[in-house]
């Protein structure tokens, strides 16, 4: 597929590189030149320097002819802008990044009016997935897909679980609630594990099954923590406001750290539930006066990820069970994957995500299926695809028992009717169900590629 994005910033570049590494065409366009740059020499794209909001510039960089149109520059307006005119010059799909809380809550009538086939907010789409994890503390990464109860938990087996030393084939016996382990990180090699696998304490595993079953799976392997009561969230972002107003209805106290007087006083007007405070999060002081000691959440959201890191491993030595950090750098990321022990998330990369679903969904769908959420469990290799049964699909009729499947390929939940269930040898999808597969590697593209 031909694909033009509009903005070369941190977010246009991760949807770059993993759009490149679909396959597709891609041309970024941008209004400075070294960013254009720095993504030629890095990855095989074209670029265009100049205004995505201008006509001439959409119309040399060949709009008309592409497939799907991303504006992810910084200013919302021109994203807006820019989309309506690659619309109207003959792009098929726009897709646009929006981070003003108003048009967040106003976005199916914007997606109707200006004839968007998608809009993300990365501040909010990052609050969902902190508020998920916050409510399972025991998790460090939390997915759950359109219409299904299931959701996919990732978790650290922690010393003294009685998950430790258990071999999967025993799960069932061992512990009564029904689960399915369908990934695994053991000594920094992610797989999905057979039943000969053997859990040890220090790995991560991504679990499945509804919610209220996880909670009692959680508490019976003694790997279970209570929803997080006490937030402290360091930097008044929009993420914090986002974060703040979902945990509201939850009963959580939010203290606020803001060093900014005049953020400080906007956010006291948005915000009447929480506590904010003005003042330097860096100060072990300002830390303690505001509670640290007393709570049990803390949430980093500085611009600064060296300062995220450092004050989170600060909250956790200091006994706060469930830490969360706000990281861009994927270097960063990498290297804390082994030796920290809570949460990271990155927004350009949970935003990139999205928009590689929606655009692989595009660019893959036929009467066998259509993709309708894509995510990534703890790793680039791990991901876990929500499909669409179609009618022309091959495994449709037939058991799962009776199914050739590939290596390193499971299906881990299915919907049908309304209701989410784990599959067993004996379950047979039909037309209409949803399936969520988890593979390895990127050639699951279509459901069909799930056979050998």
């Amino acid at each position: 597929m031909k694909i033009i994005i509009a903005g070369a910033g941190k977010v246009g570049f991760t949807i770059a590189q993993r759009l490149c590494r679909e396959g597709h065409d891609i041309t970024l366009v941008d209004v400075l030149r070294e960013p254009l740059e720095a993504a030629s020499s890095a990855m095989d794209v074209m670029g265009f320097c100049g205004s995505c909001a201008s006509p001439a510039t959409l119309r040399e960089a060949e709009v008309e002819t592409a497939d799907v149109y991303i504006a992810a520059t910084g200013n919302d307006e021109a994203n807006l802008v820019s989309c309506q005119f690659a619309r109207k010059m003959g792009a098929k799909h726009t897709i646009a990044r929006l981070r003003n809380q108003e048009y967040l809550d106003s976005s199916d009538s914007l997606r109707e009016i200006m004839d968007l086939s998608l809009t993300i907010n990365p501040d909010y789409v990052t609050a969902e997935e902190i508020s998920r994890v916050l409510q399972l503390p025991t998790a460090t990464q939390v997915d759950s897909f359109p219409d299904c109860e299931l959701e996919i938990v990732t978790f650290r087996v922690p010393e003294g679980s009685r998950l430790n030393g258990v071999q999967l084939s025993r799960l069932p016996q061992l512990f009564s609630q029904k689960v399915l382990i369908c990934a695994a990180s053991h000594e920094g090699k992610v797989f999905i594990p057979d039943g000969s696998f053997v859990i040890s304490a220090g790995d991560s595993i991504s679990v499945t099954a509804h919610p209220q079953t996880l909670r009692k799976f959680f508490i019976s392997a003694g790997a279970y923590q209570k929803p997080v009561k006490n937030i402290i969230i360091l930097g008044g972002s929009r993420i914090a406001v986002y974060l703040t107003q979902l945990l509201k209805s939850t009963g959580v106290n939010v203290t606020i750290i803001e060093n900014s007087k005049e953020r400080c006083e906007k956010l006291a007007e948005l915000l009447k539930t929480a506590d904010v405070v003005f003042g330097d999060g860096t100060d072990t002081t300002v830390l303690s006066q505001c509670g640290l000691k007393d709570a049990d959440g803390f949430v980093a959201l500085t611009n600064l990820d060296e300062e995220n890191i450092i004050l989170s491993l600060y909250a956790h030595k200091s006994g706060v069970e469930k830490v969360v950090a706000k990281i861009n750098n994927d270097k960063f990321i990498d290297l804390l994957h082994d030796v920290f022990p809570d949460t990271t998330l990155s927004p350009k990369n949970l935003v990139a995500q999205r928009i590689e679903g929606y655009v692989r969904g595009l660019a893959h769908a036929d009467d066998s299926s259509t993709i309708e959420a894509l995510y990534y469990l703890g790793s680039q290799n791990i991901t876990a695809t929500e499909f669409v049964v179609g009618a022309r699909a091959e495994c449709v009729g037939k058991t799962l028992m009776e199914l050739r499947l590939k290596p390193g390929v499971l299906i881990c939940a299915v919907v049908r009717g309304g209701k989410s269930f784990l599959p067993d040898g004996q379950t047979s999808l039909a037309p209409g169900d949803k399936a969520i597969v988890v593979s390895e590697g990127r050639s699951i593209l279509k459901l069909d590629d799930i056979l050998a």
